[in-house]
């Protein structure tokens, strides 16, 4: 049984379901969130929906009409997987748990009927750094595998139409760059002076006006985001003529977005390395204190990390960019985490 919510989680255990749906006589059975659909569909992949937050009374039927010799869950922010994962701790059904990124472990596990140090889950992370940075927030270490990320391995190791951008860059159109958004919560700002949007925005008006080339900005709100009336008026302020901004519509591909783009600039998400992975200049805006194992990861995919003050930001595009695409990082997240699920089932 597979049961993931965000996203994020998603695109890693469902990259491990393509590999795992190749093994003769495995039967997958796939709870997913609403978000996920339409990535779920596209692969012909057959799954239930569950909501983010359920009660515990619905995960136990959910067990018991499956009655699942394993159980492979994502780490969102609902309780959906975690409430499943009491149940297979309860009735001693083995549980593997995909990391999915470098940060908030001990919150993953927030609804958890058990104590983190006593966690029978067996989890995939991504390196020896996650390793040991989840051992100082108390897991036991005899649990956590080092695997990689099947998603990432993806993106960058295997040719998938995803990550194919040709070499001289024919989908991409000059001075056209991207934003993906976050909402302030989430990425842990909770009281500003100024908003990190303006911020950019006056680096970017900047920048066009030294560089003596008009900009167009595309802002890709995060799934769970809406535009407010404070974005609105900042935007309103700076699309200007050497300046134009806007919010791009719900249903335009990420990855179309990516193609088009000369740059995408965001803050450390997931998209960050399918930038990379798209051969994409991509900066991170250091705003709250992140983990190393993060930064080491972004920094080997290529990712430039600067902080968000304008004159830094406006250093950093100025700078001459050469990188090329990224390939051959992240290795073995599939087969790694594939075997460990065999190992539990004894089909390895």
């Amino acid at each position: 049984m597979f049961v993931f919510d965000d996203p994020g989680g998603g695109l890693a255990v469902i990259t491990l379901i393509e590999r795992l749906s190749k093994e003769k006589d495995l039967e997958l059975k796939v709870y997913a969130g609403k978000l996920n659909t339409e990535i779920l569909k596209q692969k012909k992949i057959d799954f239930i929906n569950i909501e983010s937050m359920i009660k515990e009374g619905i995960a136990g039927k959910i067990f018991n009409d499956f009655n699942p010799d394993i159980l492979i869950s994502g780490t969102s922010g609902g309780n959906a997987e975690q409430e499943l994962r009491n149940k297979a701790q309860e009735k001693s059904v083995k549980s593997v748990v995909i990391l999915d990124f470098w940060k908030d472990y001990s919150r993953r596990w927030m609804y958890a009927a058990y104590e983190i140090e006593k966690l029978n889950d067996k989890v995939c992370v991504m390196d020896e750094e996650t390793k040991k940075e989840m051992t100082e927030e108390k897991f036991n270490p005899a649990r956590l595998i080092v695997t990689g990320n099947p998603y990432l391995d993806k993106l960058f190791n295997y040719d998938y139409d995803e990550c194919d951008v040709n070499d001289d860059n024919e989908n991409m159109t000059e001075n056209n760059f991207l934003f993906l958004s976050q909402p302030l919560n989430i990425i842990g700002i909770k009281d500003y002076k100024i908003h990190p949007l303006e911020i950019l925005l006056q680096s970017l008006s900047e920048f066009s006006k030294k560089q003596n080339h008009k900009i167009n900005l595309n802002i890709r709100l995060h799934p769970l985001e809406k535009d407010s009336d404070e974005m609105n008026k900042l935007i309103s302020n700076y699309d200007r003529d050497n300046l134009s901004v806007q919010i791009s519509a719900n249903d335009e591909s990420l990855k179309d977005q990516i193609r088009r783009s000369e740059a995408v600039i965001g803050f450390n998400t997931i998209a960050m390395f399918e930038s990379r992975a798209m051969g994409r200049r991509t900066i991170s805006l250091n705003v709250v204190p992140v983990k190393n194992s993060l930064i080491n990861a972004m920094l080997s995919a290529g990712i430039e990390i600067v902080s968000l003050e304008k004159d830094e930001l406006l250093n950093c595009l100025s700078k001459k960019y050469t990188d090329k695409k990224k390939r051959n990082i992240f290795a073995g997240g599939i087969e790694n985490c594939a075997r460990v699920v065999l190992n539990e089932l004894n089909l390895n």
